[in-house]
């Protein structure tokens, strides 16, 4: 996703995302960074690259950026995270947005 327009503290540049859902012409997601040094924040999850997901580099979800973008942001789709990953992060977005409470 293309996000280089991004203020402050969000996220900008070129990155992978975990698309979490869509509606309305809206995607959102979990924007990625390779900067190792962001999981010492809460709501992160460290994934590592392999075949399956498209990764080239050790990289961390950003569950706490959760974004809703316009589909036009995205460039290409690269891989799939495997079930285990995906669960992890799908209960740190429920903790984040107060979901199970």
């Amino acid at each position: 996703m293309d996000l280089t327009d991004a203020r402050g503290h969000e996220q900008g540049g070129e990155r992978p995302a975990l698309i979490m859902g869509q509606a309305n012409g809206l995607v959102v997601v979990v924007p990625f960074t390779t900067n190792l040094r962001t999981i010492r924040f809460s709501h992160t999850v460290s994934v590592s690259p392999s075949p399956h997901n498209g990764l080239d580099r050790e990289s961390v979800a950003l569950v706490f950026q959760i974004v809703a973008l316009d589909r036009e942001r995205f460039i290409h789709r690269i891989g799939n995270l495997d079930e285990q990953e995906l669960q992890v992060i799908a209960a740190l977005v429920k903790d984040v947005l107060n979901l199970d409470k």
